[in-house]
């Protein structure tokens, strides 16, 4: 036998046919020998012989190496290893056998690069196989015949996992749902006789779940005993099932949906219907769509353009339409609301689907609340109130809303639908937010009144309510919003309220006043009774005339009483008349110093205090000077020693005048109430407690103020401002127009005792009387008799005196007695003084005629002086005056 393999002449050759690359390498890892077997460009003997190996390797390579190099040195036994070797952008894989060779190492390298690479595919395969089989739920299976044994592996997610299991095949049966096992036994027979690609679907219930599972085999193979493997893959399809039932249930949900919906090509042909389309535009269950075309079936639309120009319109301007009337049978159907899609299939065509529904009740309702909301906005449009009705469900939106109660400018309109937002601004809007929020949370009221103006600035009250209206199954809750302009009522509530306190206040001040008067009457009416009697019964002439003295004080005292009261009565009824004249204050202030000088209490002096001499400003002169007058005797009644100076000066556009005396002075606790009508600081003191109310009042129409300082046992400053206009006469004038005659007029006959003369009677020729009596006669109308006995024991020794009872009795006996002088009485039966004069007038117009009546009104004496009389004089009649103004028109006598 030929032993060729054991032949040392032919070792060599065969060492090179199938030897690996040798290595020989010392114990400092230098390369004494190598013997190569290899192309490869780094296993040359040039590049290894004499050098350090390790040093050559790359540092990963060399960690892994040079341990097991030095365990082989230090335990001499051979070990095998694989390694990888990275050099420059190539990755190689090599076993390396290391043998024990004296002190040193003989490594055989053997490249494995090409099956390492191979490997790490198939791994990398099988990986990427399992994450597949994973996300495809994908198992596999094998079943022996003999066995009757299914074993199975893989990620089904139902029994399998990715190690081997077993179970047995009655087992497995028990497993499927009772409906499928029959199919699945006949499939399995099918498999075991000869191989069937058909897959099998079939429901497997575990853990109380149902799960879907496809089966199919791949592999049928006969073993040497006769049984069969059979090898296959099972998949879950639970997710795809499911889909696909969804899928069928909602293809039946669109198909009985009440909704009406189609799809159809692009060029109009219907491609699907569902039930209710078909009933609303009577399309029977076994008509062929496909052959219809949309434009055909629907009222709406007539061809083919108009159906490509919606299809542009709603791919452009929006998928949501309206349509009217779009049915051809069913004339019930009013309109369909709906949206359209435009879908492209995975062969690019393109189709439209149109989901509708009818909303011809919606629209019915509608229309119905609109016409309530007419019917209720006619009525409450017509009454001064707001009302908004609010879904709370639906952002506070408007159900019902009619024109504001006080802007009837802002009208409802087309307000369903809308909120605050879109009617006021922003601040508006959120405040009203805020207390909507507020009711709907809490379900509590709100209730409040607001003050504020309107658009043109009137003052607005509004009386504002909201409400929670809770709902029920069938509707959501609501607010109710009630706004009602309230200005009127309580503008009136606020005058009714101020009219009964004033009332209540005026109940009270006359109550005290009635007091205060029957004191004041009482008093000086005791005095005139008491002393009148006593006069009668005295014979000494000195007495009397005292008594004489004491009651006409107290006629005075009286007369002044009644003057205040009908002063007071003009403020109250607001008749009071202001003359506007240049006035010299400094005369002005002379005239008060000359009237009140001989009434200055004992032992106090009254001092005028001088200024500009010529200074005027326009104003009444009679209030002024009645205002002097009041403050002055004022302060006579608390001065009982010392001074009271009085003057005036000007400050800028102002003129400051002063009353100012050195009395008992006024309690800090009273000053704010010295010019309240009737108020009386001083019970013991005279007076009605009118004066410096008059006074104030006299002040403000003047377009000035009065205010008042004092100090308890001081005395008292009494200051009031009138305003100055430069503009203003600065230079003396001595006359005043001529105007109407006024009650102050009258009032400072009183203080002063000068008559007032007419003007106009005083400058002109005295009436000359052709003397045919020794005494001048005077015509006196009077019908009481008391008053004619007055007047006849002042006048009855130097007048002839003749007396006419009424109006018609004195123009008769004008013409018969021919009187120098008529005395009329201003109200008398048949026919008034006035009516009288005027005729008497149209027969002469030189006869003097004094007015003489109780009615001391300005207005009385500016009527009397328009009928025709020369003067006037007030009742209760001073005998001095009459005297004098007689006098005047009679200077003869």
């Amino acid at each position: 036998m030929n032993r060729t393999l054991h032949d040392a002449n032919n070792a060599q050759r065969i060492l090179n046919l199938t030897a690996d690359t040798m290595l020989l390498i010392d114990r400092g890892g230098v390369c004494i020998d190598i013997n190569t077997h290899s192309e490869l460009w780094f296993l040359q003997e040039e590049k290894l012989l004499g050098k350090n190996i390790f040093k050559l390797l790359p540092k990963y390579t060399r960690e892994k190496v040079l341990p097991i190099f030095q365990t082989v040195l230090n335990e001499q036994r051979s070990i095998t290893k694989n390694f990888k070797l990275e050099l420059s952008n190539d990755t190689y894989y090599f076993k390396c056998i290391m043998y024990p060779y004296d002190d040193m190492v003989l490594c055989q390298y053997r490249d494995i690069t090409q099956r390492s690479n191979v490997k790490r595919l198939l791994e990398q395969m099988n990986r990427n196989l399992r994450e597949i089989q994973k996300v495809a739920q994908i198992g596999q299976w094998m079943y022996n015949t003999r066995e009757n044994i299914f074993h199975y592996m893989g990620h089904t997610g139902i029994l399998c996992t990715e190690d081997v299991k077993s179970i047995s095949f009655n087992n497995y049966i028990q497993s499927i749902v009772e409906e499928d096992r029959c199919i699945f036994n006949d499939w399995c027979k099918r498999n075991i006789e000869n191989l069937d690609q058909e897959s099998i679907s079939y429901r497997i219930l575990h853990n109380n779940e149902i799960y879907y599972v496809q089966l199919q085999a791949y592999s049928h193979e006969q073993l040497s005993d006769g049984s069969f493997n059979i090898e296959g893959y099972i998949q879950n399809i639970t997710d795809t099932q499911r889909r696909r039932n969804d899928i069928n249930t909602l293809t039946h949900a669109i198909n009985n949906a009440k909704e009406s919906i189609f799809a159809t090509k692009e060029d109009g042909t219907l491609i699907f219907a569902n039930r209710q389309f078909m009933q609303n535009h009577g399309i029977t269950e076994n008509e062929d769509i496909s052959k219809l075309k949309i434009y055909e079936v629907v009222a709406d639309i007539s061809t083919q353009k108009e159906w490509r120009e919606r299809c542009r319109s709603i791919m452009t301007s929006g998928s949501n339409y309206i349509i009217q009337n779009p049915s051809k049978n069913n004339k019930d159907i009013l309109a369909y609301e709906g949206i359209m899609y435009n879908v492209t299939n995975d062969s690019g065509e393109e189709s439209y689907w149109s989901f509708s529904h009818d909303i011809s009740e919606r629209l019915r309702y509608e229309a119905q609340i609109k016409r309530l909301n007419q019917i209720m906005d006619t009525t409450i449009n017509n009454l001064p109130a707001g009302i908004v009705v609010k879904d709370i469900n639906n952002d506070f939106r408007y159900i019902y809303r009619n024109r504001e109660s006080y802007n009837r400018d802002i009208c409802n309109g087309d307000s369903i639908g809308k909120n605050d937002f879109d009617y006021y601004p922003l601040e508006v809007a959120e405040e009203k937010r805020k207390g909507d929020i507020e009711v709907a949370t809490t379900g509590k009221e709100l209730h409040w009144t607001t003050e504020g103006k309107d658009k043109n600035g009137n003052l607005l009250i509004l009386d504002k309510r909201k409400i929670r209206v809770d709902g029920d199954d069938m509707t959501s809750s609501i607010i109710i919003s009630i706004e009602w302009d309230i200005t009127a009522m309580e503008l009136m509530k606020r005058e009714l309220q101020a009219s009964k306190e004033k009332a209540e206040l005026s109940d009270n001040l006359k109550s005290a006043f009635l007091a205060n008067m029957s004191h004041e009457i009482r008093t000086p009416l005791n005095a005139i009774v008491g002393f009148s009697h006593l006069i009668a019964e005295s014979e000494d002439r000195a007495e009397r005339k005292s008594y004489y003295e004491i009651v006409e004080a107290n006629n005075e005292r009286l007369l002044q009483l009644i003057n205040e009261i009908l002063d007071l009565s003009k403020i109250e009824s607001g008749i009071v008349e202001f003359t506007y004249s240049p006035t010299n204050l400094h005369k002005l202030c002379k005239e008060v110093h000359d009237a009140h000088v001989f009434r200055t209490p004992p032992g106090v002096d009254l001092i005028y205090e001088p200024s500009n001499e010529k200074l005027m400003i326009t104003t009444d002169k009679n209030r002024l000077f009645q205002v002097f007058s009041n403050l002055i005797g004022n302060a006579f009644k608390f001065t009982k020693e010392g001074n009271i100076s009085y003057g005036f000066k000007q400050k800028d556009n102002h003129i400051i005048f002063h009353v100012t005396d050195t009395g008992a002075g006024i309690e800090p606790s009273k000053v704010e109430r010295v010019f309240e009508r009737f108020a009386k600081l001083n019970n013991y003191a005279q007076g009605t407690g009118l004066g410096l109310s008059i006074c104030k009042t006299i002040i403000e129409r003047l377009r000035g103020e009065i205010s008042v300082t004092s100090e308890i046992g001081k005395g008292t400053t009494f200051t009031f401002h009138l305003p100055y206009e430069a503009e203003q006469l600065s230079t003396e004038s001595s006359t005043l127009p001529n105007g109407i005659v006024t009650l102050s007029d009258e009032s400072q006959q009183s203080d002063s005792n000068n008559p007032v003369v007419d003007s106009e009677s005083s400058t002109s020729t005295t009436h000359k009387v052709e003397k045919t009596f020794s005494k001048p006669t005077i015509l006196i109308a009077e019908d009481m008799d008391s008053n004619y006995d007055l007047l006849k024991a002042i006048l009855g020794k130097q007048y002839k005196l003749v007396r006419a009872h009424d109006g018609i009795e004195v123009v008769t006996m004008y013409d018969e007695v021919k009187p120098d002088l008529i005395l009329m009485d201003i109200k008398m039966p048949n026919l008034d003084g006035f009516e009288a004069t005027k005729i008497i007038r149209e027969l002469s117009s030189d006869v003097p005629i004094i007015a003489q009546s109780a009615y001391a009104y300005g207005h009385d004496l500016k009527t009397a002086k328009e009928a025709g009389c020369n003067d006037f004089i007030a009742k209760p009649i001073s005998q001095v005056k009459l005297k004098e103004i007689i006098k005047q028109w009679l200077p003869q006598t």
